[in-house]
């Protein structure tokens, strides 16, 4: 049998709390209520038939696991979605020449961003993109290596910078590019180094992250190391030095039940 209140008492400025006896339930305007409380976390749904319950919210934010070294990545019970987010490595910057001019920065690293459904994935393999190597006196900058998720996703790394005693001249290094992803992007292309009289290496160009260098004005200076994911490094100023390193790719992982 129902209690039916159909008349508050407007003076009460207490709490409501209603009890049912035994095994009913709480109805109210047609809405019966759970007679327990759910999980921390969850929300109360309806069967679109009048009754409420407690539920886990699909597709809700669960989880991130991070890999600066290259590794394998494994879902997480529960986790049926994966948001990957990548970038390749950035490319090193280019030497210097006895010539007096300044080698060019590296490319940064190009990206991807993907949805992934992982509900029939246990694991995938990840593979991070070592930085580019510095460019020697005279020599172009090693390029960014490439970045993977699996087979899914994935970014090459920027070109080395180049240097005035090479081919390539002292062209700043282009960027690499993604594969992939519901959207793709390119690394920031690498500064060309000046030629001559008051000059400076090339900056580095930035990835997703940005963290390409800054180019160096110091007089016989070396150039400098990216520094943020997937930044490419700066062209040495002159006089026979050696360009920055490029920073290592990276893969950021968002999970999701």
């Amino acid at each position: 049998m129902s209690t039916i209140i159909t008349d508050a008492v407007t003076a009460l400025s207490g709490n409501l709390a209603l009890a049912p006896e035994g095994s009913g339930v709480v109805t109210i305007d047609g809405l019966t209520y759970p007679a327990a409380d759910g999980s921390a976390g969850q929300a109360i749904v309806t069967n679109a038939s009048g009754v409420l319950s407690f539920a886990t919210p699909a597709g809700s934010f669960k989880s991130v696991q991070v890999f600066t070294s290259s590794g394998t990545w494994t879902r997480p019970s529960g986790i049926t979605l994966i948001k990957v987010t990548l970038v390749g490595a950035g490319g090193g910057g280019g030497g210097g020449s006895p010539s007096g001019a300044s080698g060019g920065g590296g490319g940064g690293g190009g990206g991807a961003i993907e949805l992934i459904d992982v509900s029939s994935v246990s694991s995938a393999t990840v593979t991070i993109g070592a930085g580019g190597a510095t460019g020697a006196s005279r020599s172009i900058g090693g390029t960014g290596g490439t970045t993977s998720f699996a087979s899914l996703c994935s970014a090459t790394g920027g070109v080395g910078g180049g240097s005035s005693a090479n081919t390539t001249a002292k062209f700043g290094g282009v960027g690499g590019a993604g594969s992939g992803g519901s959207i793709n992007f390119t690394g920031g292309g690498g500064v060309s180094g000046s030629s001559a009289g008051s000059r400076s290496g090339g900056a580095g160009g930035n990835s997703f992250f940005g963290g390409g260098s800054r180019g160096n004005a110091e007089t016989g200076g070396a150039g400098d190391a990216g520094f943020a994911f997937g930044g490419g490094g700066s062209g040495a100023e002159t006089d026979s030095q050696v360009g920055g390193i490029g920073f290592k790719g990276a893969v950021y992982v968002e999970e999701y039940s």
